[in-house]
């Protein structure tokens, strides 16, 4: 079973407090928010990176069983804020939710690749 299977078939506990801060931005938030050294991480299976990413981009498939070891060897601070994007959106909100669970307190989805790089994200191919 997949990690993304794993985690939409449990509920998240509830005596965990809810965040106060949102976890969605759309794209011109994150460009505004983002400073130039935040980690970005592009949880997109690894063909659909090498055909587009934002410049800087890590690559870590949601999909993948080693999703959550591989975010503890980038050695992320758990206090500052970390940025996730896919194709449409849907997999960086699983996986940002996934991490505040994990006790990244600022995880959050910033959406799709193209409409990030429309905005105005830098964008490597």
């Amino acid at each position: 079973m997949s990690l993304l299977s794993r985690f939409r078939s449990r509920e998240l506990p509830s005596s965990q407090p809810p965040s106060s801060s949102p976890v969605e931005l759309d794209a011109g938030e994150f460009l505004r928010r983002r400073s130039p050294d935040a980690p970005i991480l592009d949880v997109r299976t690894p063909g659909e990176f090498s055909q587009g990413h934002l410049v800087g981009a890590k690559n870590l498939d949601i999909m993948g069983d080693d999703f959550l070891e591989g975010v503890e060897r980038l050695g992320l601070d758990r206090e500052a804020p970390v940025y996730l994007y896919c194709r449409s959106g849907n997999r960086s909100g699983t996986a940002a939710r996934l991490l505040r669970e994990n006790g990244y307190t600022q995880a959050y989805n910033v959406g799709a690749f193209e409409e990030l790089a429309r905005a105005g994200a830098p964008a490597a191919s």
